[in-house]
């Protein structure tokens, strides 16, 4: 084999694990939008609102939606 022969394998190798790279992270991305859009369906929020802010800030908007409580055991309190 030749240098150069060597070298479109090598970059083609990398271009095959950058693509690959890329389809896992996308799914990745996909699977925490549908857990925003759950998370803030069962806790009784805006799924879509939740789901707009988890497309811009995915992993805040995962954190702070994990971290408020849900409205729905809130709401059934009277007031003091």
């Amino acid at each position: 084999m030749t240098t150069v022969t060597t070298a479109v394998i090598v970059a083609s190798v990398g271009h095959a694990a950058a693509a690959l790279y890329g389809v896992i992270s996308f799914v990745v991305w996909v699977l925490i939008m549908v857990w925003i859009y759950n998370i803030a369906k069962r806790n009784g929020r805006h799924p879509i609102g939740w789901l707009i802010l988890g497309f811009f800030f995915t992993f805040i908007a995962l954190i702070i939606l994990l971290l408020l409580p849900s409205k729905r055991t809130t709401e059934g309190y009277p007031a003091r």
